[in-house]
This record gives C-alpha cells, structure tokens and sequence, in this order.
C-alpha cells in the first residue's frame, strides 16, 4: 500500500499559512484524515504536540521519507470551523485556478488585536433612521411560511428572491433569519456596497439588538477580526457586510443571504477570482446551510438557473399597501437637442425638480461617471490628454483631495494640473468634453442656486466613513438632492425622496463588454427603484439617446421578463454565459512584443490542445490587444476559451497553468464579470 502524507499549516494566521509541514499519515488515521480536519503532531526538535490543520493530501514526498514525522492524533470528529473554510479554500483552488496560498488568505480571519475606539466609530456612523417593524403581507408570509417548514423538514436550498423595488425583500431576511435562530443558528447577510452596511445595520438592529455584527474592507484588519471573534465565540447572531463577510467563522451557519445578488462587486478582481454567489453556495453546501439571493434584477445566470430547477424561484410583484409604483418617463435627448434645449437637464426633469423644491421633498440624481469631464481635447489639432502610463484619456476633476482642477487617471491613479495649452500644438484652444458628477453638480446649483446638494462618488468617500456621513445628512434631510454615480442606487430607502433623474441612461451601453445591456438594465431599473418608497408618489425621468434600446425600454416598463428573455436570445446566439462558459486569459507585461509574442504562441498552443483532446465545442478566441492596451505601463493581450460546461475549461486552465514566458504574467478569470 503506498504511504499517504498531508501538508499541514500549524498555525492559523495570514503570517504563516504559506509555512507548509508535511507528515506521514499512519494507517490508523487514514479513514479520518481529509482536508481541513484538525490533527495533532510532532512539531520542532523537540516534538511538542501541536494542532495544526490539513491542506492537502499527497502520495508525493516534499523531501526524504524516513525524515517525515507522523501524525500523532485526530482530536475531533468532523471538521471544526476552521477545518470547513479550509476545505472551502481548496475547492476554491480547484475552481478558480489559484494557489492554496492565495485561497487561504481569503477565507482565514487575520489575527490582530483592535483598537478600543472601533466600537465608537461604528455607532457614530448609523442613521438615525427610524424604521418601522412591519406586518407581512400574502405575499411576504407566504414565502416564510414555505422556509421554515422546509427548515422544520431539514430541507436545505437555494431560493432566488426576485422582488420588485421597494417589494419588501429585506423583511423576508429579517423573518428567514428569525426562523435560523430560533433553531440555534446564525446567518450572514452579504451586501454589495460599504455605504450599504451602515442603513442595512440599522435596520437590522431593530430587531435583532446587540446580536448583529458588521465587516467592511475600509475596517483595519484588528477591526475585522473583533467583528469575526465576536461570530467565532457566539456573541452574535447575525454578521452583515460585503463579500468578506462570507468567510466569518460562525460555528452553526445555517443562512446566508445575498441581497443585490446581480451586483458586479461580488466578483473579486484579484486572485482568486472567485463569485460571492457560488462560493455562498459552496460554503452552504458544507455547512448544511440554506442561502437566499435577492433581487429586484437578479442576474441572467441566477435566473437560468431558476428556471432549470437548480434554484427554487421566490416571488414579490407588488409593493406594499399605500405603496404605489414610479411613474416612468423617457426622455430622448436628440429630441431635446433639436428644440433647443442644450442643457444636460430635460425640460421635463428641470420642471420637476422645481416642483419637489416646492413641496419640500428630496431627489437623487444618477450619472454613472464621476468627475467634471470625461476628457479634455484640444479642439485645433484634435488630441486627446492622455495618461503617460495607460492607455486612456484623463478625466478633468474640479476638486481632488490633493488640488483643484486635476486631470486624473482612473486606471492608475496618475494626477497632473489642467494645462493652458495643448501640450501637442502649443494651442489655447484646450477644453473638457464629456459630463460627470461634478459637472451635474455644477448645473444643478446655476439652475436652482437656493438648492442643497450632496455628492457621492469615489472622490467624495475616499476617507474611511465619509459615505456613511453622506447618507446620514442625506437621510436627516439636510440636502435636497444626492448626486452620485451608482453607489447611490442600490438598495438606499429614503421615503421623501419622490424623484429620480437618470442624467445619462445609455452611457453603460458603450462599454466594450457582452453584459453592457444587462448592466444598463440593472442600473436603470434600481435607480428607479429609489423614488417612492413611501407613501408619497415617487417620478423617474430616465434621459436617453436611445430611448428604443430594449435594455432601456424594458427599464422603463419595469418588466424584467421581457429584457430576460431577448438578453437570453442573445447569448445563445453568440454562446454568452450563461449558456457556454468563459475563460478570459489575460496576459501582462513591460515589453509589448514580448506580450503580443507569446500571446500568440499560447493561443496557437491551445488550439493545438483543443484538437488533441476532441474537444470539438470548444472555441479559442484570440490572441488580441485588450480594449485598454495598456495600464500602469503594462501592455496587455487576451484569449478567451469557451465551451459548454466546465469540463474543457478546467483542463485547457490546468494546462495554461503549466504555462510561463519570462517577463509575462498570466491571469486567468472563470466567466469575468467584465472583459478585457
């Protein structure tokens, strides 16, 4: 019988988990070892018996076999908290394509100690939002009713809430959470933006109490580990945040729920490029957990898998009593133009406006691009300003934290002053083009000079709380209207506001990216979500150069099953997840030919594979320049691998993983929410 060893990490800590100990795995342990468990060895010239954990399982010696210790003891049936994030970890290897380095990092909790003053801060941020505790109605109830009898069944299963705004999606958790802690467990509650978790904890402090922990990546690392040592050692109930907050190391998780569950931000942009959804699903699965994704626009994936029975499909089509829907209304901005008006704001939504200013109520403007100007051109010899490291224009800001009127880089952070003259052609006739929040801004306050404003974007909530701060004057009432790109419309509840203008509907139609529509969908359809909430009538004004895109036209009718459907007929027809999926390989460097060279020689190479294996679905696209060529003096070329199902990928990804070119770097992104 060959002898089996396990790779083993002694300690669990960020510090140490790339410090890998091999040991021999006696026969007595064999049947009980496996990833994750919990062990006992020999540890140091000494030998004192230590814990340690499980990371893999190997027939391959690291170094000489009689120098190999063995494992001493396996203190514990079944794996402990630590041992089921580590087997997440590996699937996640396994999935994604990265080192058990890389994964560890992710799903282990950082040991540090945290400062006494972090409590302060977190309560001085809330809202003082006074929500009401609400009574369910038909609707609402009857989907509880249904969790917790298959609670009471011992029946775990992935539902997809989708409910229209302002439906009551959230008091659906409240009541599902209820119902897991009635029976002894905890849940985490994932939410797609930081501004979010402060509303959303306030909210559920009034039901929950003191029971209800939150994370965010603005929290230093002693911050994060207090709010996960407060899961660990039971002193809560309940842990809201963003996609960290997925691995908290509650001891008896039974729910998970995922609210915005379309939102891009849950797609990590680094190694692993891992999907909070399928991981939430994955970690359930090990957990013996239920999870609920909500949405108003639930993802084309999530609702394919819906209606293929590997979800169970939830439904909320009304809003709650005295609750009435948005009026909608499209404005086309060439009609605009040609009577007149050149304004970025509508004759409709100036009028608008002017009538919420009246009435005392407030309003949300959208444009989903920050800054003054898009970018600056010279109009005599027609040059763009364009970043010395990337290949981009720079956008003109008004105000930065650093200085006034800078042109930025938003790929890379480069900053530089706004030039008097064309640094091509010496000419004064230098300009910025383009709109964003600062210019919106900007206009607001010319047409209605008495007007109050807040805006928030990436500019304005850089400082640790500062969008926490915004939302709370916002939500006190003491601006008018909140400006801002799309961290202003996802899931905000704000029962005065009674108007929504979209300044610039299709600008996410341009993107370079085969989920543009489904993007534009989503944010259109969210940003209305925003007006009346409450009692009060809520008005969206949507302004569009292409008021007949069906994105848009679906937004405007609110009807998510047509948009659904002919975004699906697409896919299908250019083999888009969720119908194939997609491997996008990038490849970086300092050296363009040295790139452009062996994306080349790798594309050719798994073509050739393609062929070997019969993989006769399969299709390589590529090699070629990625839609931005360079960033941060890194040129850049992608391969795309499709295929229908996961099969071919994986291999094709192991074998890329074999792969290398001095001066190359290869990433690789299972199905990206944005391609290069």
């Amino acid at each position: 019988m060959s002898q089996t060893y396990a790779d083993i990490i002694i300690d669990i800590s960020h510090s140490a988990i790339d410090r890998v100990f091999q040991y021999r795995i006696g026969d007595a342990w064999k049947e009980q070892v496996q990833v994750g468990s919990l062990v006992t060895v020999p540890f140091g010239k000494g030998n004192a018996h230590r814990h340690g954990y499980v990371i893999g399982i190997t027939q391959t010696p690291s170094y000489e076999p009689d120098k190999i210790k063995e494992i001493v003891d396996v203190p514990q049936k079944g794996l402990p908290i630590e041992g089921k994030l580590i087997q997440l970890a590996a699937w996640m290897r396994e999935t994604y394509g990265t080192t058990m380095n890389q994964a560890l990092q992710t799903v282990m909790p950082v040991k540090q100690t945290v400062r006494k003053t972090a409590q302060k801060v977190e309560e001085t941020t809330l809202p003082d939002t006074n929500w009401e505790f609400v009574t369910l109605n038909d609707e609402q109830q009857a989907l509880v009713d249904a969790f917790a009898e298959d609670i009471q069944a011992g029946e775990r299963h992935t539902y997809l809430l989708h409910g229209v705004t302002g439906s009551g999606k959230t008091e659906v958790y409240i009541q599902c959470i209820k119902e897991v802690i009635r029976e002894g467990g905890q849940a985490i509650v994932l939410i797609p933006e930081i501004s979010l978790t402060y509303q959303t904890l306030a909210r559920f402090r009034k039901h929950f109490g003191t029971r209800v922990a939150f994370v965010n990546s603005k929290q230093s690392k002693g911050e994060k580990y207090e709010q996960f040592r407060k899961a660990k050692e039971g002193e809560v109930d309940v842990v809201i945040g963003p996609r960290s907050a997925l691995f908290t190391p509650f001891p008896n998780l039974k729910l998970l729920v995922m609210d915005e569950e379309h939102d891009p931000a849950f797609k990590s942009d680094q190694a692993p490029r891992y999907h909070a959804r399928d991981v939430a699903i994955k970690r359930a699965e090990l957990e013996e957990a239920s999870v609920i994704l909500g949405s108003a626009t639930p993802s084309i994936e999530s609702y394919a898998r819906a209606e293929a029975g590997q979800y169970r499909l939830w439904e909320l089509k009304e809003r709650p009593d005295g609750v009435q829907a948005q009026k909608i209304e499209v404005v086309d901005l060439r009609e605009e133009l040609r009577r007149g008006n050149r304004s970025i704001i509508s004759r409709s939504l100036y009028e608008k406006i002017q009538e919420r200013l009246e009435r005392k109520e407030q309003m949300m403007l959208f444009i989903n691009r920050r800054g003054f100007n898009s970018f600056v051109s010279c109009r005599a010899c027609g040059e763009a300003i364009k970043c010395p490291r990337c290949d981009v224009a720079l956008t003109y800001h008004q105000q930065t934290i650093q200085a006034q009127r800078q042109l930025v880089c938003h790929y890379c952070g480069y900053m530089t002053a706004m030039p008097k003259q064309c640094p091509s052609c010496k000419s004064n006739m230098i300009a910025g083009f383009g709109t964003g929040t600062e210019k919106v801004e900007e206009e607001i306050k010319k047409l209605f000079p008495a007007i109050k404003t807040l805006r928030m974007d990436r500019d304005t909530t850089m400082r640790k709380d500062a969008g926490a701060r915004i939302l709370k004057q916002f939500a006190e009432g003491k601006a008018d209207m909140l400006i801002g790109t799309q961290m202003i419309v996802k899931g905000h509840d704000y029962s005065n506001v009674t108007l929504v203008g979209v300044i610039l509907a299709d600008l996410s139609l341009y993107a370079n990216d085969y989920r543009a529509g489904e993007r534009t969908f989503d944010l259109l359809t969210q940003a209305a979500g925003r007006a009346g909430r409450g009692e009060k009538e809520g008005a969206v004004v949507i302004q569009t150069y292409q008021p007949d895109h069906y994105a848009i036209a679906a937004a405007a009718s609110q009807d998510y099953k047509a948009f659904y459907e002919m975004e699906m007929a697409y896919r299908r027809m250019l083999r888009y997840p969720p119908v194939y999926d997609m491997l996008q390989i990038l490849l970086t460097g300092e050296s363009k030919g040295k790139v452009e060279s062996y994306a080349g020689i790798l594309c050719r190479d798994l073509k050739e594979k393609t062929k070997t294996l019969q993989y006769t679905q399969t299709r390589i696209i590529g090699p070629g320049e990625a839609a931005i060529g360079k960033i941060n003096d890194e040129y850049r070329y992608v391969i795309y691998i499709k295929a229908p199902g996961l099969g071919a990928i994986t291999t094709l990804r192991d074998y890329i993983d074999t792969c290398g070119c001095e001066g190359v770097t290869i990433s690789v992104d299972m199905n990206p929410m944005t391609v290069c």
